[in-house]
């Protein structure tokens, strides 16, 4: 465990790594305009932030800043799509024996060093993280916990009791942020949301000029890891079969082989071997 201060330092970092990136236009698959207030998209973001922070209180940010560079260049070459302009994202590359990708409210995206050894090309990339930007852009914890500014929400009321600076409200608070970590790393959210994620990243994935088969490809490349460790990818998502299934037909439905073609195996290779991965 770090101290709070360099937690705090650490998420600092990460905003400034990425701000530069941060107002790219994003124009398209955009939510319905109304339904969530300047206000709500205040509550998200915090809430986010707070979770980042914990989660990077335990785990460790990669070393090389080119790689991480990269990285975060190839999400935001994805949220030109997205339609959450209300947002600024952050991507991060963390130190992690897990493979794995997560999410919080408010655009922090985080994927691990494990992730990254095993993929074999960009679009791999590219396709994990618009799996996890679509979680954001569809407010999928958002909405399973109920995140808005209005009193009858859960973060209104947790920021009422933290006004007052109580003991009680570090345990409400506490206790919200607990169940959004579990989400992320035990129970999951629930399957629709997860196919969703996959469907909308897919999208996601070709509109920015990639290979959409590739994400296929990652899972097949994966799995049989997956599924005899029994890791947090397993307990979190749906099987692979499904997924799998389901991408490829969403592939077939929509003619996305003939939309995006771009693979970038060798840039890829050239920046995950020159960046420090431990």
């Amino acid at each position: 465990m770090i101290s709070k201060f360099l937690t705090l330092v650490t998420i600092a970092v990460l905003v400034f790594a990425n701000n530069g990136l941060a107002e790219r236009k994003r124009d398209s698959l955009a939510p319905k305009p109304g339904v969530y207030t300047a206000e709500d998209v205040e509550k998200e973001i915090l809430f986010g932030r707070e979770m980042a922070a914990i989660l990077l209180s335990d785990k460790n940010l990669v070393v090389d800043q080119t790689l991480s560079r990269y990285v975060s260049l190839v999400g935001h070459s994805i949220l030109r799509h997205s339609g959450r302009n209300d947002l600024n994202f952050y991507f991060a590359v963390i130190v992690s024996p897990e493979i794995n990708a997560y999410a919080t409210p408010g655009g922090y995206i985080f994927i691990t060093t494990s992730a990254l050894q095993l993929m074999e090309n960009e679009a791999q990339l590219a396709a994990v993280l618009a799996h996890e930007i679509a979680h954001v852009v569809d407010r999928h914890i958002v909405k399973a916990l109920k995140i808005r500014s209005d009193d009858t929400s859960m973060t209104a009321l947790i920021g009422k009791l933290t006004a007052n600076n109580t003991q009680s409200a570090k345990v409400v608070f506490d206790q919200a942020v607990g169940q959004a970590m579990e989400i992320l790393f035990s129970k999951g959210l629930n399957h629709d949301d997860e196919y969703n994620a996959d469907q909308q990243g897919l999208l996601l994935t070709t509109l920015s000029g990639y290979d959409p088969s590739q994400y296929v490809e990652f899972l097949n490349l994966i799995r049989p890891t997956i599924e005899s460790s029994k890791g947090e990818l397993s307990n979190t998502h749906p099987a692979f079969d499904e997924r799998i299934n389901r991408l490829k037909a969403v592939i077939v439905d929509e003619n996305l082989l003939y939309l995006g073609k771009n693979i970038n195996k060798k840039r890829f290779l050239k920046y995950r071997k020159d960046g420090e991965i431990k």
